[in-house]
This record gives C-alpha cells, structure tokens and sequence, in this order.
C-alpha cells in the first residue's frame, strides 16, 4: 500500500509544526512542505532584534533547515510557491521561483499555513525605495542590508503596535532617528488607554517624536528613493520607513476551494484544524483560533498560537486527535526597559463585545520596597460586572512582567473570578514580590469595587 501522501503549503512555523509532529508521530506518512521564501522554520518575532544587533547572526534564528528535515524524512522545497488547488483531484500547482518553472504535485491531504502579509495602505509611494514591510526574514535581512549601505538618519515607523514599538526602539539603538506615526491618539491597541499613555510618555523620554492620531497620507521621493513621509498634513523627513499597520491573512488558496472565511478573511477551522472542505486542514496566521472568553473563534495572529495550532493538527494527521482549545489573548514586548504585557480583553474590548466592566488599576513595586533596586509596576484587572469573572490584564514595569501576565492568563482560562483570584498562593520573598504581590492587591482592589 502506498503511502498517504501530505502537502503543507507554507514552511515558517505552523507548516512545519505541523509536518514534523506527524511525521514524529506516524513515519510512513510522505510529507512534502512547500515554501515560497528561501528560509525555513525560522523566528519571525526575532526580526527586530536581529535589526538592531541584540541577535548577531539571522542564523540563530532558524530552528531547522530543510537538510535537517529531510534527516527525520520531511521534503522542505523553498522558493516554491503553490499557485492553484483542485482538491477534487488532489493537485496542487507549484511554480519553482528559482527555475521560473510550473509542475503539478498530488495529495490525499492537504495543509495551507500561508500565514499573513503585512496590511499595506494603499498611499503613493509606498513601493518607494527605502520603505519596508517586516514580516519574513527577506524582509528582516533587506532592512539591515538597507541600513548598512545608506546609513539613514532619519527614519519613520508607521503603526503604533508590538512590531511598531520594537522597531522603533531597534532603530533608536542604531543612532537613528525615529518618528512613530499611528492613526489612533494611542499605542498598543490591546491597552486601554489609561495604560497606554504610560507607554506614551516612555517614548517620548526616548527620543521617538510621536505623531499619534495622524493618518499616513503618502510618501514622497527623489530618484525612486523616500524622502518624506506626509501624515496628517505635516512632512516628516525619512531615508527608512518601515510600515507596521497590522496584517492581514494569506486566505486566498483556501478561498479558491471554498472553505469557508471567518473573522477578518481568515480560515475557519475547528480544534485540530479542520476546515470546511474534506481532506484540507489549515493552521497558523491565515486562520482563526477559538477565544476562550468570548467562547468564538477570532483572528489573534501570534507565533505561540501558530506554533500550537501546527503541532495539534500535526497529530491529528498522524491519528491522534488531541484538540487545541484556543488562547485568551495573551502577549508581551517591550521598549528599552520597560516591559508592557495584556492578556484576555481590555475595558474598551470587553464594551464592544456587550459586557458590564469593572476594573481597576493599582501603582505598586515588583518586590517589596525596602529591598534594593525596586522598581514601579502598574496593574490593571478588568471583571465582568455581572458574575466578577475575570475578562483580562495589563501590566507595566521591569521585572517580572512576562510571568505575572501568566499568571493572569492562567486564571482567565480557568475562567477565576476576582475573589477566587485574589487569594491564590503566589510566592513571596522580598527579592521577588511584596508579602501581597502586585496582582492580589489589583484582585483585592477590584474586589471592593
């Protein structure tokens, strides 16, 4: 008997999640992943970093090559790009980018992980040279080589979200000049504002030159080269600009088979990643993702949420089926040293979707203050009114700010409500927290109304 033949289109993170966790699980499954980029399976959140110089070798951002697949028995062909489906007929179309080529490949099934693109505004001069987009590792490689050839002083980052914020702080460590340009008055949508305007002001100590509640209205140039950058009726000078303005999901592949869309364009796909067409599954940033409090599926683009929805579907291929429940919305970044981390739904969220809030936010130290070297951090707790469940968290501060969000996190999936959260055991020693950590007094605080 032959063995079932696997295509997975798209070879950064779900895709080959996917791929090496069923070919770890079931090795007669024949697995075939196609990528259009020359890397593979490689750290796109590290871009950044790699940018300014944190990471010195974009190698050590790549977690396997395809040699090191096809040790383990997994064919990874990059610079391939599937251009057409027939799932009736179990063919994909391949165009060999290297070759300038066209083939035909067969499956009995098949996985699309095309991740997302970055939403480009649809302004003049945006194809200029010296404006970027940063959502692959050509990208990540181009902007450095761009930097270290023409020297630019001057740059713009247009979208005041995560890869907004770290961009601007990994051109400020190049001696670059940087002007953060965002349509809302504030950064980091998953804040609310009284959270965000802390992150404001951090900027501005900084250096970044804010123009928030600006909207991008085009790019000027000379000699096919950027120049300028007009927002809001003002020209801010610029030789880089990097565009920020959130993503978009690479859908259209699924689309063509007719499988079904769902919030913002993306795959709709249950537990394991089915879609809604037999024999093809999907997972990764061109899909959806089940939102445990809001008990629907979302579009929450995120490298952890790509990496488990790869390796759940990975196992459901091979026969085992162990569903992937879905995420509250947990994430975290920084700006110099100051770590800003949410997870579950913001005030302003939580209105939208039809809940009665409460919140509350409380100033305190992330260890007890007469221990040396204690440094402010801010929380805030968001409730529903109704039952006092909590619906989410917002930390800022230094230390510590990763693993306290956790803790958060943790409790919105088990669905706590603030006074259960507010007595949780949570570690103490001075070095490490007050006797009543940070979060037990927001729960606290909360808890009186």
């Amino acid at each position: 008997m032959a063995s079932e033949r696997v295509i997975v289109i798209g070879a950064v993170a779900a895709g080959t999640s996917a791929a090496a966790k069923a070919k770890r699980t079931n090795p007669d499954l024949d697995i075939c992943v196609y990528g259009r980029e020359a890397h593979v399976s490689y750290s796109a959140c590290g871009l950044p970093y790699l940018i300014s110089g944190a990471v010195s070798d974009y190698q050590a951002l790549i977690a396997r090559t395809p040699a090191q697949f096809a040790r383990d028995g997994v064919t990874v062909k990059t610079e391939h790009e599937v251009t057409d489906l027939d799932v009736e007929a179990g063919r994909v179309t391949v165009h060999n980018l290297a070759s300038n080529t066209t083939f035909h490949d067969h499956f009995d099934r098949l996985v699309i992980a095309t991740g997302a693109r970055v939403n480009c505004p649809p302004v003049r001069g945006i194809e200029l040279q010296g404006v970027f987009r940063l959502r692959s590792m050509h990208d990540g490689l181009a902007i450095q080589a761009y930097i270290n050839e023409h020297q630019p002083q001057h740059a713009v980052v247009v979208g005041a979200g995560y890869i907004g914020l770290e961009m601007a702080e990994a051109l400020l460590d190049l001696g670059i000049s940087v002007t953060l340009i965002n349509r809302s008055k504030t950064v980091l949508s998953s804040l609310d504002d009284d959270m965000s305007n802390q992150i404001i002001e951090r900027l501005e100590a900084a250096g970044v030159h804010l123009a928030l509640g600006a909207a991008l209205e085009g790019l000027e140039g000379k000699a096919d080269t950027v120049t300028h950058v007009v927002a809001g009726k003002v020209d801010y000078p610029a030789e880089l600009v990097i565009i920020a303005t959130g993503v978009q999901p690479n859908s259209e592949l699924a689309a063509s088979c007719g499988a079904e869309l769902g919030e913002a364009g993306a795959i709709k796909i249950d537990q394991v990643g089915r879609t809604t067409i037999d024999r093809v599954f999907a997972a990764g940033d061109c899909c959806t993702v089940d939102h445990r409090i809001l008990n629907k599926p979302v579009y929450l683009p995120l490298g952890t949420t790509a990496n488990k929805q790869g390796r759940t579907l990975g196992a459901f291929l091979a026969g085992h089926e162990r569903p992937f429940r879905g995420v509250v919305g947990t994430s975290v970044t920084k700006f110099a040293d100051l770590h800003i981390a949410a997870t579950g739904l913001s005030v302003e969220q939580a209105l939208h979707h039809g809940y009665h809030v409460r919140s509350k936010i409380i100033h305190s130290t992330d260890h007890a203050g007469y221990y040396p070297n204690a440094r402010p951090i801010t929380v805030k707790l968001v409730a529903n009114a109704a039952d006092g469940t909590l619906l989410g968290g917002q930390i800022i501060g230094y230390d510590d700010v990763a693993k306290r969000v956790d803790v958060v996190a943790v409790a919105l999936a088990g669905r706590m409500t603030v006074d259960e959260f507010a007595w949780q055991d949570l570690s103490y020693a001075p070095p490490f927290s007050s006797v009543w950590d940070p979060l037990l007094v927001a729960a606290q605080a909360l808890a009186k109304g």
